[in-house]
């Protein structure tokens, strides 16, 4: 039966989904900046004295985005992949439709809107599933980071500069 309140919470659902990602991607993102800015002054570092280099993190940094993107990537296909069959699925069922040689009857009809109904959402859900699936490995590679090099972290609002003058 045909739940037209519970598809307005699903969709409801997934929109906060998606602005969560859209949060969390910018969090990435800042966290991001502030790693590469202590990561700079280690490579600095490293230039001007090889033999006291910090190696462990010199050595973490292309393996840990190696297998973040590989994670992330993963994700991505999963979710493509669920999303696919089911479209792969309607569209079966139409050409069943299509292929039967008569009109569709009015039960074929309102079962072919709730299909598409059906359809539409899940798509919509696996929208908002895709962007936080696929960032997720990245972002926890990042927030990592950050903990683990002490980074500051910067306040709502402030540009950097000192107020002293």
């Amino acid at each position: 039966m045909f739940d037209p309140f519970g598809q307005w919470s699903r969709y409801l659902s997934a929109g906060h989904s998606m602005h969560a990602t859209g949060r969390h991607a910018a969090e990435t993102l800042d966290g991001a900046s502030r790693v590469v800015a202590a990561r700079s002054a280690i490579i600095g570092e490293a230039l001007v004295s090889p033999w006291t280099a910090d190696h462990a993190e010199l050595g973490r940094m292309i393996p840990e985005k190696m297998e973040a993107f590989a994670l992330a990537g993963s994700a991505i296909a999963t979710v493509w992949w669920d999303n696919e069959s089911l479209w792969m699925k309607y569209l079966q069922h139409l050409g069943v439709m299509a292929m039967r040689g008569r009109p569709p009857t009015v039960a074929e009809l309102a079962d072919l809107g709730q299909r598409s109904a059906v359809l539409a959402l899940r798509s919509v859900e696996a929208g908002a599933r895709l962007g936080s699936a696929s960032l997720a490995p990245v972002r926890g590679q990042v927030r990592a980071n950050v903990r683990r090099l002490k980074v500051a972290e910067r306040k709502p609002g402030r540009t950097g500069r000192s107020r002293a003058r």
